[in-house]
């Protein structure tokens, strides 16, 4: 997890750095102003696009990471560069911007990419103190993983292959068929000179965060170190007339569990952490457009359910604990 401290650290110096009141980038020259930032004050080259509230800025690097696949220094300090860059601009605009979105790879190897997005509302929050500097990392999606849409045209690619389709024809069908732009967050990514990215969504950018939270409270609590969390996904869902939360995981751990007093109580430890994680998310945010969350295990298919009302009630300390579990 040194990638993920480097980041940190990189974060607050870029925080306590940036001011903000004053419309210093008019949204006009909003996307030139980033760029022109970057390589006046840097001499970083990066590649900016705005679409709707969302900023994004394309990082390339010729060493992201070191011999022990740690982000490189160079890389560290470029990063931070860009990211106080882009705090400046946004907290320095007229522009409608609420989420920037950092996308940096190394150009040697862009199908693995470091993503980092930021909500603007954080970032302002944290300059004058009204949360804490853990709760402001908390608060920033980082990522480092494959780049999708490479992952997606490299697949389609071997097909194209095997049907010896010619260069010509497989640009045609790769444009008309898989160069879309993505449908979720976790297909951000940027890949040979073009964004792919999407809008942010604030409901989206929670799921993503609960999801988030809840890998980082199980792998620093030593407590938790007992349960094997396999995987965890957060995703916003609008299903009929109703909106929800929805995280799945699966706990590898339960499986070699035979008695079913003891795997009752180990079910009840991990959704209770999970819910706490995941009203934590909304009770910060005075999040209220959705009706209920909704956790599941993948392999038992245990869910639990719970009521917007009954979140807030619980943050409240109007509602215990054990009501809420008693849902499972």
């Amino acid at each position: 997890m040194k990638i993920l401290k480097a980041i940190a650290a990189m974060m607050l110096i870029s925080l306590f750095a940036t001011g903000c009141g004053h419309v210093t980038y008019p949204k006009e020259t909003l996307q030139e102003s980033v760029a022109e930032l970057c390589k006046e004050e840097y001499n970083i080259d990066i590649d900016v696009k705005w679409l709707g509230t969302t900023l994004a800025l394309y990082l390339p690097l010729s060493n992201l990471f070191d011999i022990n696949l740690s982000l490189s220094e160079d890389a560290q300090e470029k990063v931070q560069d860009v990211l106080l860059s882009a705090s400046r601009i946004v907290l320095s605009t007229d522009a409608d911007v609420k989420f920037y979105c950092v996308i940096a790879q190394d150009i040697r190897i862009p199908e693995i990419q470091l993503i980092i997005i930021k909500y603007v509302d954080d970032v302002k929050r944290a300059f004058f103190y009204d949360i804490s500097r853990g709760e402001y990392f908390k608060r920033t999606l980082i990522d480092i993983n494959e780049n999708p849409q490479a992952k997606k045209e490299q697949s389609i690619i071997g097909v194209f292959e095997k049907m010896k389709l010619d260069d010509t024809m497989q640009k045609k069908v790769l444009d008309d068929f898989f160069r879309s732009p993505p449908s979720s967050l976790e297909g951000i990514g940027y890949w040979q000179g073009k964004f792919y990215i999407k809008d942010i969504a604030m409901e989206e950018f929670l799921a993503q965060q609960m999801a988030s939270r809840v890998k980082t409270r199980f792998r620093e609590n030593e407590d938790l170190h007992k349960y094997t969390i396999k995987s965890v996904t957060g995703k916003f869902v609008t299903q009929d007339e109703f909106r929800f939360f929805l995280i799945t995981f699966n706990a590898e751990s339960l499986l070699f569990v035979i008695d079913p007093k003891e795997r009752s109580a180990m079910e009840r430890e991990i959704f209770k952490n999970i819910f706490e994680t995941a009203s934590n998310v909304v009770y910060g945010y005075k999040f209220k457009d959705f009706n209920f969350l909704k956790i599941a295990e993948e392999t038992s298919q245990k869910e639990l359910l719970v009521s917007k009302e009954d979140i807030y009630l619980f943050k409240k300390k109007r509602m215990g604990i054990d009501t809420i579990m008693g849902a499972i």
